[in-house]
């Protein structure tokens, strides 16, 4: 028996031996720092060690660091008695960290290698960290290129702290769903998959200067038994360990990485005698050295572990199986003494001892430790650690994690939206956590959430909506019931934030469409919910098998159609650009130049700047948030004339040489009858400025004198703004407005005043009536997009804000953009006031549109009227930048989109309806001096703004209502804030 068995693993090393045989490869670190200074600090270092001290330079214990005075006495003893190598620190705080570093180096005759446990960066063992995914989440991306960019921020913040090699990846091929140890630390199923990812981030790390440990050689994924409390077993044939568990190993072996770490696993494939890996001379040095011809630092697992207790001296049995490093041994003292018996007694030999200690000694000299530690400040470590260049590895992590396993019926991501009602259910949070409010930037959803059992009445709500969005967070039986609660929902999404083993236990699944965010958080739910609506392009991989779900590489690619939501960082803008912009802001709110604003700017389709500052009215009674709504002034021109007008000429309604006159009855006569739409798109129709509204609806029979006057004397006492006085006896017509709602009088613009069709005809006539300037030269005039909105109206036979709204705004989810809103469902709560009125409305102007002509007309006109947010404004600027389509949809032609903003007059710097920067004169430019000369856009009185700049596809937007409480606001003309904020765009451009 004995006799066969020595044939059959005679035949096993054979076939092992055969399958991994290759020249020995140096690890790229070593033989980039080979040469004479290297030698010489070697030579040098080692002649100093006494037999006792080159033993300790193999050993690295783990040192507690809560308590920093008990911890410098364990390192006083560790570095200073017994000489240590290097050390491994457990879970502690930064400045615990960087003050133990510091000490531990001050004290050591040879430097360091400080030592880390960081599976998943520095958080995994110092909180207040950046938190990167796990493994498991990451075994899910296409892109090898963003591992290494993983592997080199973690080096960088690793080398901040004074470590120099992390204990990581896991290269485990995490084959058993019920592994108690690996699982989430393991990349996948897929042995190529975890050897691409992790050979990608070991490469980030030690081209960053960081000495990457691959572990758990030679394989840890398929067992059911937890190695820190006793010895696994690991029963495949060696077959499948060359096939599947040794295979990443070989691959990174051959990339020329550095560190390999031996578990403590039992493998009778590979050894029959029954001892750890950690301790057996055929996987380490026949099987990992000699075959796989591996010539880095081979470190044990920690043996202090209960897989690690053997008979006799586990540092001693590590040592003569082939390890270079003892981690974490469970008497440093008496382990050091007891290698060195074995050197005595000549079990082991001095020889290998000396090599090692070499090998150790050329690895601090090319991590940079012979040139001496450089201490650490505490107090500045937290903001570099959580740096914004963190922040945006981790962002692109986290955003091309996610994987769609399922998308029946085509239904992601979500599309139509204003065609469908939409629901966002948690299970397992409440409704208002991140994932539902990132959902609803994209479209009005209605939020549901319980981390027990949803009603039947909720039920029955959920079941009306067209789009049911599951979010699954935990996998409690709670949670499974109530997502079976759902069954009944048509148009289920599931959209699970967990390991994708634990997705089993909702099997089987009624969802139409299936999504997995590998975990849970802040930045997952984030870019879950841009997942959904088609903010992010989605192309992740299942990683594993699940059982009743989705196979192993399950990948339904997902197109982006919306703007997406990053950090600049992430798309390449210097990371103080956020405190930039901050700090113009609060300028702008010190010197009350608004009382408060949204900022938005969007880069490549992407938001990196989303915030909203201040208070909507000077009297401070709510914050501003991103839903709140702005009277835009004349923005409305390009942002609700000009779509209309946009969408009827894609349809052939009209020709821009046509005479307005053709389309507008009241220009048939007289001397405007030969204007053309393209002459009053660039403001060269040769029209007044605009109408003066007082005189128009103030009763002449109510007041005597002037109504008007610029200086403060008789009945011109009401302020109207600097130097222009109303009379104080002038009351309102009439015939044209009332004091209260009637058939005649059915449109509200204030508390108290109402209007009618004969308000609106009033005005158009007297636009129909004004008198022509000598010249058609440029002037910017109001009146043109009172005639445009007019003629729009005509080809299309349809209401213009029931146009735009219908075929605008409702597809790319603009839900908070529309005309008159208090009648559209709004509330005052949700709008920013604009002007305390004291002459025509005399109030404080709030959910009704500020400028008079639009007001009088109604509340939709031409030249002003709309109110949005800046997050719905990006949408309509993003769409123009898309050529036209948004969210799946083609909303107008790219031709058309190309005509209107690329045609420019010959006499000023206006497009076809658009405004845009003045080349010439630099001073007079509305827009950024850096702003490329196609930038197209407008401004608006209230404190508004828009651009697109498409040669850097950027988009800016500014909303605020410096006219509250007054537009005598000389504060903000000062300031000059909209340009100075895009600007500080263009200066943080990379």
């Amino acid at each position: 028996m004995d006799e066969i068995m020595k044939r059959v693993l005679i035949i096993m090393s054979l076939l092992v031996a055969t399958a991994f045989h290759v020249g020995a490869v140096q690890p790229k670190l070593l033989s980039h720092s080979k040469g004479g200074d290297r030698d010489a600090w070697v030579d040098s270092v080692f002649s100093s060690l006494t037999m006792e001290q080159r033993v300790g330079q193999l050993v690295v214990p783990v040192v507690d660091p809560t308590h920093i005075a008990t911890a410098k006495q364990v390192i006083y003893r560790y570095v200073k008695t017994e000489g240590v190598g290097g050390l491994l620190f457990s879970k502690g705080s930064i400045d615990q960290y960087a003050t133990l570093i510091d000490y531990a180096q001050s004290i050591a005759k040879v430097p360091l290698m400080i030592t880390l446990d960081g599976e998943w960066g520095l958080s995994m063992r110092i909180p207040g960290t950046t938190r990167f995914p796990y493994n498991m989440g990451l075994g899910a991306i296409a892109d090898e290129n963003l591992l290494y960019d993983y592997g080199r921020e973690v080096a960088r913040q690793c080398k901040l702290m004074g470590i120099t090699v992390n204990f990581a990846p896991v290269l485990d091929v995490n084959s058993n769903p019920d592994n108690p140890v690996i699982g989430y630390r393991s990349f996948g199923e897929d042995a190529d998959r975890v050897a691409r990812l992790g050979i990608a981030y070991s490469r980030g790390l030690e081209d960053g200067g960081v000495m990457s440990v691959s572990k758990h050689f030679p394989g840890h994924g398929d067992t059911s038994v937890d190695s820190h409390k006793s010895m696994p077993t690991i029963d495949h044939s060696a077959e499948v360990m060359r096939d599947v568990d040794l295979m990443p190993f070989r691959r990174y072996i051959d990339d020329g990485l550095s560190g390999v770490m031996v578990g403590h696993l039992n493998v009778p494939s590979l050894d029959s005698t029954g001892v750890p890996a950690s301790m057996s001379h055929r996987i380490i040095t026949d099987l990992l050295k000699n075959d796989m011809g591996f010539r880095g630092m081979v470190f044990t697992d920690a043996l202090a572990m209960k897989g690690a207790i053997v008979g006799e001296n586990n540092c001693v049995a590590a040592l003569m199986a082939g390890a270079d490093v003892l981690l974490s041994p469970s008497s440093v003292k008496g382990d050091i003494a007891a290698v060195l018996a074995a050197v005595k007694s000549g079990k082991i030999s001095e020889s290998s001892i000396n090599e090692r200690c070499r090998k150790m000694l050329e690895y601090k000299y090319a991590l940079g430790l012979s040139v001496g530690h450089k201490a650490v400040s505490s107090a500045s470590l937290k903001g570099k650690l959580n740096s914004p260049e963190a922040d945006a590895v981790n962002r692109k992590l986290v955003s091309a994690m996610i994987a769609c396993v399922r998308n029946d019926d085509d239904l992601l991501p979500v599309r139509d939206i204003e065609r469908k009602s939409i629901a966002v259910v948690n299970i397992g949070e409440g409704k208002g956590n991140t994932f539902a409010q990132y959902c609803g930037k994209y479209a009005d959803v209605d939020a549901y959430g319980t981390t027990t059992a949803f009603t039947a009445a909720q039920i029955a709500s959920m079941e009306k909506h067209d789009i049911v969005i599951a979010a699954v967070y935990n996998d409690k039986s709670a949670s499974v019931n109530a997502l079976k609660q759902l069954k009944g929902c048509s148009g289920l999404v599931t959209v699970f934030f967990m390991n994708p083993y634990k997705m089993s236990k909702f099997a089987p699944l009624g969802s139409k469409a299936v999504l997995l965010v590998g975990e849970n958080g802040e930045l997952a739910q984030e870019y879950g919910a841009q997942a959904v609506f088609g903010g992010i392009r989605v192309n992740g991989s299942l990683p594993v098998n699940v059982k009743g779900i989705a196979s192993l590489g399950a990948c339904v690619g997902l197109v982006k159609t919306c703007l997406g939501y990053t950090s600049p960082a992430a798309m390449g803008f210097d990371s103080s650009l956020g405190k930039r912009v901050d700090s113009l802001v609060n300028v702008g709110l010190r010197t009350g130049a608004f009382p408060g604003c949204q900022v938005l700017v969007a880069k490549g389709g992407n938001v990196i700047i989303d915030r909203s500052y201040g208070y909507v009215d000077a009297a401070k009674t709510r914050r501003v948030n991103d839903s709140t709504m702005y009277d835009i002034a004349s923005v409305s021109k390009v942002a609700g004339t000009l779509p209309g007008l946009m969408l009827a000429y894609d349809e052939g309604l009209y020709k821009l040489d046509d005479p307005v006159s053709k389309y507008v009855e009241g220009l048939k006569s007289g001397d405007k009858s030969d204007i053309t739409i393209r002459q009053m798109l660039l403001h060269e129709s040769g029209l007044p400025a605009s109408l003066s509204i007082p005189g128009i609806v103030m009763d002449t029979a109510t007041y005597k004198g002037r109504l008007i006057a610029y200086r403060q004397r008789g009945a011109n006492t009401i302020k109207i703004s600097r130097g222009v006085y109303g009379n104080n006896t002038a009351r309102m017509r009439k015939d044209i407005t009332s004091a209260s709602e009637s058939k005649d009088f059915p449109m509200k613009i204030g508390q108290g005043v109402y209007v009618g069709a004969a308000t609106r005809d009033t005005l158009m006539q007297r636009i129909f009536d004004s008198k022509l300037r000598q010249s058609k030269n440029y002037l910017y005039s109001d009146l043109n997009f009172a005639l445009l909105m007019a003629m729009e109206e005509k080809v299309t036979g349809k209401k213009h804000d029931e146009f735009v709204e219908k075929r605008v705004y409702g597809p790319i989810g603009a839900t908070r953009t529309c005309y008159v809103p208090l009648a559209k469902n709004h509330k005052a709560s949700e709008i920013a006031p604009t002007e305390k009125d004291n002459f025509l409305r005399r109030q404080t102007v709030h959910g009704y549109v500020h400028d008079e002509l639009a007001a009088f007309s109604g509340g939709v006109q031409g030249n002003a009227g709309l109110f949005s947010t800046a997050n719905d404004l990006g949408k309509l600027c993003q769409m123009w930048l898309n050529g036209g389509s948004y969210g799946g949809r083609q909303i107008m032609s790219p031709s058309t989109v190309k005509l209107f903003t690329t045609t420019k007059s010959n006499k000023s710097r206006r497009w076809l309806g658009f405004d845009g920067p003045d080349t010439k004169n630099e001073d007079k430019t509305p827009t950024a001096p850096l702003a490329s000369p196609s930038t197209y856009g407008h401004i608006g009185f209230t404190g508004t703004c828009f651009w697109v700049d498409p040669d850097n596809e950027l988009i800016y937007v500014f909303l605020c209502n410096r006219v509250n409480p007054s537009r005598d606001n000389s504060a903000f003309t000062r300031l000059n804030i909209r340009p100075a904020i895009m600007n500080a765009v263009y200066e943080a451009m990379k």
